[in-house]
């Protein structure tokens, strides 16, 4: 008796647990940090993540981004979707611009209406012109800052 009571209570958990795993799978992942646009340089690779307006801003970037690699395009990940809804990028070339100058570990988060770019030493002149760059690329309306990488 003792024997088939524990092999119903152990069926009873597992189903408990099957459901409350289908409905955490089915519900959408929240967006990471609320982040619009991101960018990641690392491991010799690059990491494009997000949204952008229009097909032309997104080869923009992904150019910027293989011409960084020195033409590895498959170090380049690119999982930008075009949305038209997606905030406005107001200089691409600038952006790519800055893809290309960016260094192993530099991040950008890139949200509504402020974005952050963590580079090894924020008081550099490379991280200077990486900040005015950022500022072309999302024109002066948008709060920039540049951090010290954690």
């Amino acid at each position: 008796m003792n024997r088939t009571r524990l092999i119903a209570l152990l069926m009873v958990v597992l189903a408990a647990a099957g459901i409350a795993w289908a409905f955490a799978a089915a519900r959408p992942a929240p967006p990471a940090m609320n982040a619009v646009l991101e960018i990641r340089w690392h491991a010799n690779g690059i990491i494009l993540q997000g949204a952008v307006r229009d097909a032309a801003t997104q080869h923009t970037l992904v150019e910027g981004a293989t011409a960084r690699l020195g033409g590895e395009a498959d170090q380049v990940v690119d999982w930008l979707d075009i949305a038209p809804a997606a905030l406005p990028v107001a200089d691409a070339a600038a952006l790519a611009s800055l893809i290309r100058l960016g260094q192993e570990g530099w991040h950008l988060q890139r949200k509504t209406d402020s974005g952050w770019l963590a580079v090894q030493s924020p008081e550099d002149g490379r991280s200077a012109q990486a900040g005015n760059l950022l500022q072309r690329a999302f024109g002066s309306g948008v709060a920039i800052r540049l951090v010290p990488l954690p």
